[in-house]
């Protein structure tokens, strides 16, 4: 999907900018109106997209003020669909930042003060497969980049990292973040870049 690429070049999901604006959107094959899905918020969706390879994705762009902030990737729950997004996150670079599942909790960068990253995966992957994939969860995932400077930085914990003023790292701008959330009947995966859109 070519989009123009904006100034801040921040790129959301493929050729998604942070700020590509509504008529951009619009003009984009097999896109429709689908706010009334998100109850009047402004959004574009796709659904004839192939973002994983599997059947019934849709892609949906939430637009504030006329431009794009944020981009969710929606797709139906099986064993297959989930074992293939969340590898497909992980190829594309990104990692992982924080589980809660069955209200247990791993922060990645609160562990990685006493603990190497393989062992942190390791752990990560055990709490992740305690459960069956159906059981409710919300992974968050980084880029690399972002999460070696957090924890240069010093930020304790993700929350900390989250809540922190711009001011001590005004790189956080370029920061993205990335949820995936399991849910009873579909994964959710979001993209967005919280702190540019703060700083505006």
């Amino acid at each position: 999907m070519p989009l123009s690429v904006n100034a801040s070049d921040l790129r959301l999901f493929d050729d998604i900018y942070l700020n590509d604006s509504a008529d951009d959107i619009r003009s984009l094959p097999d896109v429709f109106d689908c706010s009334d899905l998100y109850n009047g918020k402004l959004a574009y969706c796709f659904d004839q997209l192939k973002v994983f390879g599997l059947d019934e994705e849709m892609l949906a762009v939430f637009l504030v003020k006329q431009k794009a902030r944020s981009v969710e990737y929606t797709v139906p729950l099986n064993a297959a669909n989930y074992n293939t997004v969340l590898a497909g996150l992980r190829r594309k670079g990104l990692v992982f930042a924080h589980l809660s599942v069955n209200s247990e909790t791993l922060d990645v960068l609160a562990g990685i003060q006493l603990l190497d990253r393989q062992t942190l995966d390791e752990q990560m992957f055990v709490l992740a497969n305690r459960y069956d994939y159906t059981v409710p969860r919300e992974y968050m995932f980084l880029e690399s980049s972002a999460f070696n400077r957090a924890y240069r930085h010093g930020y304790n914990n993700i929350e900390q990292w989250l809540t922190a003023d711009l001011s001590a790292d005004g790189l956080k701008k370029q920061d993205k973040t990335v949820t995936m959330i399991v849910s009873a009947e579909q994964i959710t995966v979001t993209v967005s870049y919280p702190f540019a859109v703060h700083s505006e």
